[in-house]
């Protein structure tokens, strides 16, 4: 049985307005300052220049790794890839997902996204995050109903309802 495509693609933008603000209030503080002590000290251009294009660093960063984040999700997996030089790939499988959540920040809701968060029996990643991901709630109850049908065939074939389908009488000898 082939896997469907239920999703592809990357986050939104959206998720890094919070870096682009707080970006925005260090190059508002850094000027200010430089402002301020200029009639004291005359300004340093290549110290405002470093320091500014650390915070540019710094706001890019988020960008350039939301811009190279990939999440496929079929009807058995969800497949996350990120990175730039150094690729990372992902896999959750459905079965693992115990519960799934959206949440809409406000700042989020503006721009139509919002975050789900999948809750796993996976000891080592128990809580998995798809941000900022357009009309959530949509694909919030898609995975579900994918999660729920993955979940209907890994029933136990063994069981002792002999009208249940996949029904086994185990003879001891």
């Amino acid at each position: 049985m082939a896997n469907q495509v239920i999703f592809i693609g990357a986050p939104s933008q959206a998720c890094i307005l919070p870096a682009l603000l707080k970006g925005g209030v260090v190059m508002a503080m850094i000027g200010g300052i430089h402002v301020c002590t200029s009639n004291s000290f005359p300004i340093q251009w290549s110290v405002l220049l470093a320091q500014a294009g650390t915070v540019l660093i710094g706001v890019g960063l988020p960008f350039v790794k939301t811009a190279f984040t990939r999440i496929v999700i079929d009807t058995a997996r969800i497949t996350w890839t990120q990175g730039i030089l150094h690729r990372r790939v992902s896999t959750l499988e459905l079965s693992r997902i115990q519960r799934i959540t959206s949440i809409h920040p406000r700042w989020q809701r503006l721009f139509r996204t919002g975050s789900i968060i999948l809750t796993t029996n996976d000891v080592a990643h128990p809580v998995r995050r798809l941000p900022a991901i357009r009309n959530a709630d949509q694909l919030c109850k898609t995975l579900d109903e994918a999660v729920a049908m993955h979940q209907e065939r890994l029933i136990p074939a063994y069981t002792n309802d002999p009208n249940a389908p996949g029904y086994s009488q185990v003879h001891s000898i």
